[in-house]
């Protein structure tokens, strides 16, 4: 579900530069609708957004996702005068070397995992892991000057971003949002794994209970407990979602959105978005459309 979440919201990484520094350094990065990572190569720094007192330490092996719309720094020590990142002098050598990355999401699919994060994320990949190998290659590749590197670097970076968050999503136990917790679930998982790969299907609780090798009642109950809402309901939600997604970034007719979520008619799918969004799905659209 995290790939199919990245996946529809069209999360792409660019890896744009690395970076070496010496002596007093303090770079700024400006809010934007990215989210951005940095790795340490060697030596350390300070990363902070707004209050250098709360600057975290980084260090060779860190990598750190900020959050998009944040302004952040990094530096030698917390509170150090920082330049924009772009008139930073490229050093041919310095005690620090790191790289840095953003990615871009499209749409609002993403909006529940990023609001689940924290405005960094600090994670030091275990020796061996799949994100320390990962990262060791981008920093390699970040230093060769050969065809297609920049292509190579992207796409690494892409396979980073789904490993951080698988990590830290592991790592933030009962913390982690609630989809993420029930995937962990050995009978809601399968069911809420199927469920995303079809919603188009007339899924019942009986068909998802089968999904999860129990019976209805109790298959009802702990889906419930794990995801706060009773299956269909939060079925109703995802195609809501989904539904979105293609009223604002396609000009695709109601009758075939209807179709794609599984709507008998494009009737019974305006009513149904009507109700949970309180207005007809034309509407939407055109509103959506002019606040963009």
């Amino acid at each position: 579900m995290l790939t199919d979440l990245l996946g529809r919201s069209r999360a792409r990484g660019a890896a744009f530069t690395h970076t070496t520094v010496q002596g007093d350094w303090g770079v700024e990065f400006s809010a934007g609708p990215r989210v951005s990572l940095h790795a340490i190569v060697t030596g350390g720094a300070y990363l902070w957004a707004d209050d250098p007192a709360r600057a975290l330490r980084v260090t060779a092996g860190d990598v750190v996702l900020v959050r998009e719309s944040t302004r952040h720094h990094m530096a030698h020590a917390p509170g150090a005068a920082c330049i924009p990142f772009h008139e930073v002098p490229r050093a041919a050598s310095g005690d620090t070397v790191f790289f840095c990355g953003a990615y871009d999401f499209e749409g609002d699919l993403i909006r529940p995992l990023l609001d689940a994060l924290p405005t960094t994320v600090r994670l030091r990949p275990a020796p061996g892991s799949t994100l320390c190998g990962t990262m060791d290659l981008l920093g390699r590749e970040m230093l060769r000057e050969e065809p297609g590197r920049q292509a190579l670097l992207d796409r690494l970076l892409d396979v980073a971003l789904i490993q951080l968050l698988r990590e830290h999503l592991t790592a933030a136990g009962p913390d982690a949002p609630a989809w993420f917790r029930a995937l962990a679930c050995p009978h809601v998982g399968p069911a809420l794994r199927a469920l995303h790969a079809d919603p188009a299907r007339s899924w019942t609780v009986a068909d998802l209970a089968a999904e999860a090798h129990l019976s209805r009642a109790t298959f009802a109950r702990r889906f419930t407990a794990l995801l706060g809402v009773g299956p269909l309901t939060y079925l109703t939600d995802w195609r809501m979602a989904l539904a979105r997604e293609r009223l604002r970034d396609s000009d695709d007719r109601l009758a075939a959105v209807a179709r794609s979520l599984g709507y008998g008619s494009e009737f019974a799918f305006a009513a149904a978005f009507k109700r949970h969004h309180g207005a007809a799905p034309g509407r939407w659209r055109a509103a959506a459309r002019a606040a963009a």
